[in-house]
């Protein structure tokens, strides 16, 4: 099974490597119709006829989203450019702390020159904040350049879950009720992980978000409260990344914080992995429990998707590594299938065409 994931993945890496980002936006569409055909399926149940209730789908969609835009990234740009303003401030109080524990150092007889170390270290983050905080101005700003790969994504989508029936029934004759099983495993299991995955991302980034704000009003590191919408959204996006992505998260609000206080940087330090540690332990089934794959898969799903896409890559390794799951599942199933009873078998998978309601 371990061996048949791989080959799926690799094969999916070859192909990227040829067509590229048309292949990027099919896969994105094909996930997209994948979790957004259950609802379409609901409303169909009540007897909604199925180009309205796609239409409704997916303008709920489009109003959650738009929503979220108009409530996070307005206060998450103002606090990024004020970032950027007081960078030089952080960095003097740095140097100052850094005097101080050199003075310390001296006073109590240690000979130690962490002077010169931690100033260019003090420099190196000065350095990177500066940048970071300009790439994410410039990416808000650009953010023009892909509302045409978004609208052809949709598009593709929307076309998809219209005609979900008609490719129900290809793939049935295609590929007999294997093929049709596969589609309802995949969807199933895709709409677990991204339950599981907003679950605990959502619990981790509000109690990061409230235990900055907390340092804040406590004095304990102040720029916490002003800053707590904008690491709270970081932390957010970067826990669907599985592995790295928290660590990710977690350096600009450590970093701002140690340009503050070593005190204050090792709260927030603390305060993160803990809440990290806490939620992922008491949430059962959180990222690679949810989509059933072992960590070792993920991992290489995640470096095969950064080595093909970069950042849309990682975003697509796990989905994808589902699909690929899930396909050798069905290929494993039926090989053991044949084995036990020899011989040609029409057995009908009831559970495959609940990915269509019965006509009405």
């Amino acid at each position: 099974m371990f061996l048949v994931v791989v080959s799926l993945v690799v094969a999916i890496w070859i192909i990227g490597q040829t067509i590229g980002q048309v292949l990027i936006v099919f896969l994105f569409s094909v996930i997209l119709a994948l979790l957004l055909n259950p609802a379409v399926r609901v409303l169909r149940r009540w007897r909604v006829p199925r180009g309205l209730a796609v239409a409704i789908v997916f303008l709920l969609l489009l109003a959650v989203v738009a929503g979220l835009v108009a409530l996070v990234v307005t206060p998450v740009r103002s606090q990024i450019q004020q970032i950027q303003g007081q960078i030089p401030v952080y960095h003097n109080e740095a140097s100052t702390q850094i005097q101080n524990l050199q003075t310390f150092l001296q006073d109590h007889g240690i000979h130690a020159n962490v002077k010169k170390g931690l100033l260019s270290f003090s420099n190196g983050v000065e350095r990177r904040l500066t940048q970071g905080t300009s790439n994410l101005l410039s990416y808000s700003l650009g953010v023009l350049s892909v509302i045409v790969t978004i609208v052809i994504t949709l598009v593709a989508s929307i076309y998809m879950v219209l005609d979900a029936p008609r490719i129900l029934r290809l793939a049935r004759r295609v590929g007999g009720d294997p093929a049709a099983d596969f589609l309802r495993r995949t969807e199933n299991t895709l709409l677990r992980y991204l339950r599981a995955q907003v679950l605990v991302s959502l619990l981790i980034s509000l109690s990061f978000g409230l235990v900055l704000w907390l340092l804040g009003v406590t004095g304990i590191f102040p720029l916490g409260a002003t800053f707590a919408v904008t690491f709270m959204t970081l932390v957010f996006l970067m826990d669907f990344v599985p592995y790295v992505g928290p660590i990710l998260g977690a350096i600009p609000p450590v970093g701002l914080a140690l340009l503050t206080s070593v005190t204050a940087a090792i709260c927030v330090l603390v305060s993160f992995v803990v809440i990290h540690e806490t939620v992922r332990h008491v949430v059962p089934k959180a990222m690679a429990d949810a989509a059933g794959v072992q960590p070792l898969v993920v991992i290489f799903g995640l470096l095969i998707g950064a080595q093909l896409a970069g950042v849309v890559g990682v975003v697509l390794a796990i989905p994808l590594v589902v699909i690929a799951k899930e396909a050798a599942s069905v290929l494993a199933d039926q090989a053991e299938a044949r084995r036990a009873a020899p011989g040609p078998q029409q057995t009908e998978a009831p559970e495959a065409a609940s990915l269509e309601p019965p006509p009405t």
